[in-house]
């Protein structure tokens, strides 16, 4: 990817890519498997060890496999950001450091949130910054209160943020209208905000975000490429018109039950789910058999 802006690696559709298990170990193999089907779609590229990936419940050393498989499985085209926030900022520097040597290109890095009542704004900022100080790669700031103890990263964090040089985006999957994030950054700014649902995707996307990162894109992810192209095209009634199917259509399917039904999505629609890591329960055949039904009744399935 010589000579490819930060703005055209962080633009389109990237799957928060869910890790896969046989018998509670992680399967290497499947995950390889689904990275090469991935690889024919138009997706941007991936983003493992999310929220989606389940990284609570894996080891450093299986994250770090899970990055150098799809590192060697992805073409050439895809771009790979990873997931590395840590509840410190040394340890999340230490993990970086090791994902960028198995080939991530950008940190993706969930707000530290175990001591919430003191992470307050000036706290945040240094975090970030001492992080963005000794990451090899570009990071980005991960907004999701709902994964973080309700920590929501404030517009005045961002604007000082996006200052950094190293610092060139955001994942938004918080509550908040996406375009105060997008406003508070500078023009002059390399710093780019992607949408962390597919609920803000078009509406993020008309103002100001350059891409997603969509739970939906591990299941049917050129529909969701397809909502982009209708952005990209300012095909405005029928972006409408796909934001609005494709809000409802998640909603029946992967939406309903996290991340177990986004699995059995996948499993309904020949990618591998499987199930997730206890704690977390798959859901009963009976919900999977209705996500089947419907894909089936929308002419999803072949």
């Amino acid at each position: 990817m010589m000579n490819v802006s930060i703005k055209e690696k962080l633009s389109g559709v990237f799957p928060p890519i869910m890790t896969p298990f046989e018998n509670e170990k992680v399967s290497y193999d499947k995950l390889a498997d689904n990275i090469k089907k991935y690889n024919e779609t138009n997706l941007r590229g991936y983003m493992p060890l999310g929220s989606n990936g389940e990284f609570r419940s894996l080891t450093d050393d299986e994250s770090l496999k899970i990055i150098e498989t799809i590192a060697k499985n992805r073409t050439a085209d895809k771009v790979l950001m990873v997931g590395t926030g840590r509840e410190s900022a040394s340890a999340t520097i230490e993990f970086t450091k090791k994902a960028a040597d198995k080939g991530a290109e950008f940190a993706s890095v969930l707000a530290p949130h175990y001591f919430i009542n003191a992470m307050t704004d000036e706290a945040l900022i240094k975090f970030f910054l001492i992080i963005a100080d000794h990451s090899p790669i570009p990071v980005l700031v991960y907004n999701a209160p709902k994964f973080a103890a309700g920590l929501t990263i404030s517009p005045k964090v961002i604007e000082v943020l996006s200052k950094h040089s190293n610092i060139v985006g955001m994942k938004d999957t918080s509550t908040e209208d996406i375009a105060i994030y997008i406003n508070a950054v500078d023009k002059n700014e390399e710093f780019h905000v992607l949408a962390g649902s597919i609920n803000k995707f078009y509406t993020g996307l008309l103002a100001g975000a350059v891409g997603g990162i969509l739970s939906m894109a591990n299941y049917l992810p050129e529909l969701c490429n397809r909502l982009y192209e209708f952005y990209l095209a300012d095909d405005k009634e029928q972006g409408e018109k796909y934001h609005n199917y494709l809000c409802d259509l998640n909603k029946k399917t992967g939406g309903k039950s996290g991340v177990a039904g986004v699995k059995a999505a996948m499993d309904v629609l020949g990618y591998f789910g499987g199930c997730p890591r206890i704690p977390l329960l798959p859901v009963d055949e009976e919900e999977k058999n209705a996500i089947r039904i419907f894909l089936e009744s929308e002419g999803l399935l072949a």
